[in-house]
């Protein structure tokens, strides 16, 4: 992320993508996905784009469109202008994550974007990298409320004329260094709707944060995790757990502002299969 004369949080708005499904029944449903630079190679200069969301956002997809805002001449963005990428059939060469467990696939951007480039069309976009996963140590720093920002496109909301997403604040719900329910999950006191499956997860402090330590002055940002569900309540009164649907359907289920995100270093799995030599 370099864009120096973007804040912190107008550069995240570039890393995500609106997904819209058309699913092997007819029906249709919408997700979020975000732009991962994986296997990075600096001695080599080399990495590896792949756009990650929930499995259950893909799954059964025959048809799949993503959008990316264009660039001038300059490289510059042109908010009000999009490209569309369109995968169908056997064009869906989505990478399930190595667990089957873990809701999380992963799309290879190159040969697309390698098709793009013998084109006059450019695109824009600023890819998350690998080192804004926290590591175990920074993990132990946090406290067990931090305040999170979510981006992506509940209900299939954007700003369309801009081609921008949606920006929710939260707190963590469950300490981040626990394993929510005895899984690689982390709860979120935030409004999780249907379009939000896939949405990055990050804690985002501007000016200054807490420490154990005390107040340290500057900016900080973690890619904390990834929505893919949450408890809700049935119209009779039922508690369960379930992935955040990307259809919309009549509410029979009362969502009680609660999330459950994957946690971020699950993304690093994926260099294993798409480059077993990469140094984890």
């Amino acid at each position: 992320m370099s864009e120096s004369n973007m804040s912190i949080s107008e550069m995240l708005t570039y890393s995500t993508v609106l997904i819209n499904c058309q699913y092997a029944d007819g029906s249709v449903g919408s997700g979020t996905g975000f732009i991962v630079n994986l296997c990075n190679k600096p001695e080599e200069k080399t990495c590896i784009p792949v756009l990650i969301t929930n499995n259950h956002v893909v799954n059964n997809s025959v048809r799949t469109v993503f959008e990316f805002c264009k660039a001038d001449e300059n490289g510059k963005p042109l908010d009000t202008e999009s490209f569309s990428f369109n995968y169908s059939g056997a064009g869906n060469k989505w990478i399930p994550h190595p667990n089957k467990n873990i809701d999380l696939c992963c799309l290879p951007l190159g040969p697309a974007l390698n098709e793009l480039a013998k084109t006059d069309i450019k695109i824009f976009y600023i890819p998350l990298e690998t080192d804004l996963i926290p590591t175990e140590s920074k993990i132990n720093e946090l406290s067990a409320i931090e305040d999170i920002v979510m981006i992506g496109y509940p209900i299939g909301i954007s700003d369309q004329y801009n081609h921008k997403p949606v920006i929710r604040r939260g707190i963590t719900a469950t300490h981040p260094k626990k394993d929510y329910q005895g899984q690689k999950h982390i709860l979120l006191d935030m409004a999780c709707f249907p379009g939000s499956s896939g949405s990055p997860v990050f804690i985002m402090n501007q000016g200054s944060y807490a420490t154990p330590s005390g107040i340290t002055v500057g900016n900080r940002i973690y890619l904390l995790g990834i929505l893919f569900g949450g408890p809700q309540y049935t119209a009779q009164g039922i508690l369960s757990f379930a992935n955040v649907p990307n259809i919309p359907k009549p509410i029979v289920n009362i969502p009680t502002n609660l999330g459950v995100a994957i946690k971020s270093s699950e993304i690093l799995e994926f260099e294993k299969i798409l480059d077993p030599t990469h140094e984890q």
